[in-house]
């Protein structure tokens, strides 16, 4: 019998039940397998994706990395994570793979949600996802200088996703640093946010 006949439901439940001593435990041990390569694919989407793919995998890392995460209630698109009581993360996902420009709509987005939703303790974040069809180390800059001034002068900052995915990694070497990378992305006040390798 195969696992993935058994998962798609090709194999009836009570079979479980007859199978000799061990087999369950090993069949649990490989869905918690099974779940945990899930979630790390979920995650590596920020590496490759864009649109509503990559934004789910921008809310896995911070679920994984044990904050709250929501979604903006004002309209504007968003993933909210909350740091404590006071202090949040706005996190405009770029829509576009290419290179942001001043005058992008996900510029002007960073604008209306600064305006309609940031608090005074939110730190608004745009997260990019520029040249996804190479490998990181051969990517082009996802934002140009002057889109880059632009937003550091509003108090936006901008994370390349191969930074959140190091971000990610490192919190399975040592979670209580990839917070303290959170806090100082939050305390930043504009411009490029990188986690050194």
């Amino acid at each position: 019998m195969d696992v993935l006949e058994r998962s798609a439901g090709q194999v009836p439940e009570w079979v479980v039940a007859e199978m000799p001593p061990g087999y369950q435990t090993r069949l649990a041990e490989i869905q918690r397998l099974w779940a945990d390569l899930g979630e790390m694919d979920r995650i590596g989407r920020l590496l490759w994706q864009i649109g509503d793919q990559l934004t789910q995998a921008v809310r896995a890392v911070f679920l994984a990395l044990k904050y709250d995460v929501d979604s903006a209630a004002s309209g504007t698109p968003c993933v909210v994570v909350k740091l404590d009581d006071w202090r949040r993360l706005l996190i405009h996902v770029a829509e576009s793979d290419g290179t942001i420009q001043r005058k992008s709509e996900d510029v002007a987005q960073l604008f209306g949600l600064l305006h309609r939703t940031a608090g005074d303790q939110d730190r608004v974040v745009l997260v990019t996802n520029g040249d996804r069809s190479r490998p990181p180390k051969d990517r082009a800059e996802a934002i140009t200088p002057e889109a880059l001034a632009f937003v550091q002068r509003m108090g936006v900052n901008v994370l390349r996703t191969v930074d959140l995915f190091k971000l990610w990694r490192l919190s399975h070497e040592d979670g209580n640093r990839a917070r303290t990378y959170v806090d100082r992305l939050h305390m930043q006040d504009g411009g490029a946010f990188q986690i050194p390798s």
